[in-house]
């Protein structure tokens, strides 16, 4: 792996120097507590965490901003030094009362002005900043653009140099791309952010963007049904690109199917007839991936773009019969069946779910943590382990228990999903940010930590991608598998990754373009295309990585600092559950 340096400087004048170092938590005489939390504030039924490293005492107070600084709350630390370092968690959770606090431990608080505000519509102003991410990045002749008018001509077949039109929709990152397998995400979010929450604030925008990123899909899609992958280059503003016509990977195929289902439904009512079109593309995926035409063996594109050489890899994992294609079947079924009410969809759905159990590990998870993991196919021992598709089938797993709980296979289902809990909510109380660990190996890995008879990462080892997208999608299946379980230990493990992704983490920046504090410097392309991406309000970076050993490092202008459309979706889903809930 790349090893970033940067040196970061934090509010109390901490410097940590990262430069291939470990990032060290540890109490040292003399050393200055550090108060870590979630920038934007809280819910006042949610949980409600901090971190502190070196606290003279274990004791901490919450304390009202004002009625002269009253004191709402005490608490005990919670020590803990298992994974990522060594530091102490206070637990204000019991804490509901709707105001803005300091904390304070041992004489010593948050900086002066920052403060923590405990609000039922704590989540009101950030989602309609991460909304303002994808006007932002259209691509083609619109009006709200960052560089617009931009692509006019895209894009020239790339095995065959016939003209397409593929214009519009949006750039996935800090950079002009338009893949497939990311930008897709943007439907999700604006989807659920307009059906779940429905803000005051739009008057329309949300169907308008919608659109707009969708008519770059319904152009994607040949008349077989069968996805082309990806308009990325060549690299710049003015000249005509290439549009990839192999087909996508499976799993990228499967969500433009989900990502449609879901944009049908918000246009039911309004446009029945674009919503029967969104339909009927998907429909016609779904009839490509069924069919003998589609290749049954892993992504692997005739030409990989500069830079991306480790795309197939990203994907391998993906493919017919494996445990994360039928994961990402199963969400498409499932979200299917929400749009058409037909009992095919649910047919499959149910084959699907079934499928993927069987290729769970199994057994029990308190002896054995690795139990909850997934076989990549059928015959395999390696675990399935990917990113970008690797959180599809465990929501799907939920997404089919609500809606066939009488199905004869559904004790399979639910069993698997109480294993993925448990193993994710015991990982995530063995370190103090609450993170759950989002990569495992039935093999020894470098860094990796001992999970029963498998291994465990908290950050992906090369490229240095970070896992907002990774712990975000996790938080979305622990609030469904909460109310399968019963378990509330998973709402709790859930909002962590969003704390996670806000400040909470071990180097106290939100990686959140324009909430929270210290937000490290995005990347920018050098040489790629002038000017570069702006900073861009609602822009939500791929987040925190580790080093070789799985320490978490800091921050540089690299890959961990660029803008992501998926995590930007998920971030939004996650918080319009949250405060739909």
């Amino acid at each position: 792996m790349k090893n970033w340096r940067q040196n970061l400087l934090l509010p109390f004048t901490l410097l940590f120097l990262l430069g291939g170092l470990t990032l060290n938590l540890s109490a040292q005489t003399g050393q200055r507590s550090l108060l870590f939390v979630n920038h934007l504030g809280f819910l006042p039924k949610s949980p409600k965490f901090f971190v502190v490293t070196n606290p003279s005492t274990n004791e901490f107070q919450i304390l009202r901003r004002a009625r002269a600084q009253s004191v709402a709350y005490t608490g005990k630390l919670v020590h803990v030094d298992s994974d990522l370092g060594d530091a102490w968690v206070g637990d204000f959770s019991a804490l509901e009362e709707e105001n803005n606090y300091y904390i304070l431990v041992g004489g010593y608080g948050v900086a002066p002005g920052w403060m923590v505000t405990i609000y039922s519509g704590i989540y009101q102003t950030p989602l309609h900043t991460l909304y303002n991410y994808y006007p932002e990045q259209r691509c083609g002749d619109s009006d709200t653009g960052w560089h617009t008018p931009c692509h006019t001509n895209d894009a020239k077949r790339a095995d065959t140099g016939e003209h397409v039109d593929v214009t519009g929709g949006w750039h996935q990152s800090c950079d002009l791309r338009k893949w497939t397998f990311g930008t897709v995400f943007g439907l999700f979010g604006l989807s659920e952010l307009k059906m779940l929450h429905a803000p005051r604030w739009d008057r329309g925008q949300i169907e308008e963007e919608l659109r707009w990123g969708n008519a770059f899909f319904l152009k994607m899609v040949q008349t077989n049904g069968a996805l082309m992958d990806h308009v990325v280059v060549p690299l710049g503003w003015g000249a005509e690109r290439d549009v990839y016509a192999n087909d996508a990977p499976l799993s990228t195929a499967f969500n433009v199917m989900t990502g449609e289902a879901l944009v049908s439904r918000v246009f039911h009512d309004k446009d029945p007839a674009y919503s029967k079109k969104c339909l009927e593309i998907a429909e016609r995926i779904g009839r490509y991936l069924n069919s003998t035409n589609y290749p049954k063996t892993q992504y692997n594109p005739p030409i990989v773009p500069k830079y991306h050489e480790w795309l197939p890899g990203f994907f391998s994992q993906t493919y017919t019969g494996s445990a994360l294609g039928e994961g990402a079947g199963l969400l498409a079924s499932t979200a299917m069946f929400r749009a058409t009410s037909a009992t095919n969809w649910l047919e499959d759905a149910a084959r699907r779910a079934t499928a993927l159990t069987k290729l769970q590990v199994g057994g029990d998870v308190a002896t054995n943590l690795s139990a909850a993991c997934f076989y990549v196919s059928p015959g395999k021992t390696s675990f399935a382990c990917a990113s970008y598709d690797g959180w599809f089938g465990p929501i799907g797993l939920c997404e089919a228990l609500e809606l066939m709980p009488k199905h004869p296979d559904a004790p399979l289902w639910r069993t698997a999903v109480e294993r993925i809990a448990k193993q994710q909510c015991i990982v995530a109380n063995r370190n103090p940010w609450g993170l759950i660990a989002s990569y495992w190996y039935a093999e020894k890995v470098q860094g990796g930590h001992p999970g029963g008879s498998g291994y465990y990462r908290y950050f992906y080892p090369d490229p240095p991608i970070g896992v907002n997208q990774e712990i975000l999608a996790a938080a979305l299946f622990l609030l469904r598998a909460e109310k399968i379980t019963g378990n509330p230990m998973c709402h709790t493990i859930a909002c962590r990754q969003v704390d996670f992704v806000i400040g909470g983490n071990p180097a106290m920046v939100s990686t959140v373009e324009g909430l929270g504090r210290n937000q490290p410097e995005r990347l920018v392309n050098v040489g790629e295309f002038f000017p570069p991406v702006p900073q861009i309000p609602g822009a939500v970076m791929t987040g925190m990585c580790g080093d070789p050993m799985d320490n978490p490092m800091g921050f540089t202008p690299g890959l961990q600092c660029e803008y992501d459309m998926p995590s930007n979706a998920l971030l939004m889903w996650v918080l319009t559950e949250l405060s739909h809930s």
